[in-house]
């Protein structure tokens, strides 16, 4: 049994330290998640947090059809496509100075890092433009790294849709800022 499965095991057992064990192992990857699709600290932090709760009511529900981080990533991506949705709804997006933050680089010199960031901030502005279901696959793929088949398995969709969601988002992409460029 991997360790995936005995804590989920001890979980549905009533082991209330193990729910504590499965936030420590996996908040980092929620919360990076959470961020990349919101760009927004307030709402990634709630998403995530909102993202454990569900995953604590539904454990009765898991069918153990794939991995415990699968299944976390397909509640993650729920959970920001609904906040995403409602946060559209309900206010005016955010100016993107205060949108996107980056860590400054210590090594460039201030026009490098000037630059590297209005080109980090045309990117993301570019990627949170996107239509949803071009948008989760560029974050699944380029910023969570994550495989072909793991986003297929995440979304629950064929392999071939991904390669051809992910085909377009970048064709999107590049007419976006192909525009912006010129």
């Amino acid at each position: 049994m991997d360790r995936d499965a005995e804590l989920l095991q001890r979980c549905l057992e009533g082991d209330r330290e193990t729910l504590r064990e499965i936030i420590q192992r996996y908040e980092v990857m929620v919360y990076n998640l959470s961020y990349q699709m919101l760009h927004n600290e307030e709402d990634a932090k709630d998403a995530a947090q909102e993202s454990f709760l569900n995953l604590f009511e539904s454990l009765p529900y898991f069918r153990g059809e794939c991995s415990l981080k699968t299944w976390l990533y397909r509640i993650v991506s729920s959970q920001c496509i609904a906040r995403s949705r409602r946060r559209r709804r309900c206010r005016k997006r955010e100016a993107p100075s205060e949108q996107f933050r980056e860590i400054p680089d210590s090594g460039p010199s201030a026009l490098e890092q000037m630059e590297k960031q209005e080109t980090h901030n045309l990117l993301h502005r570019a990627v949170d433009e996107l239509p949803e279901k071009y948008r989760i696959i560029i974050v699944l793929y380029y910023f969570q790294d994550l495989s072909y088949e793991q986003i297929a398995d995440i979304l629950l969709l064929p392999i071939g849709t991904v390669k051809v969601r992910l085909f377009r988002a970048r064709k999107m992409l590049e007419k976006k800022l192909k525009k912006v460029l010129k």
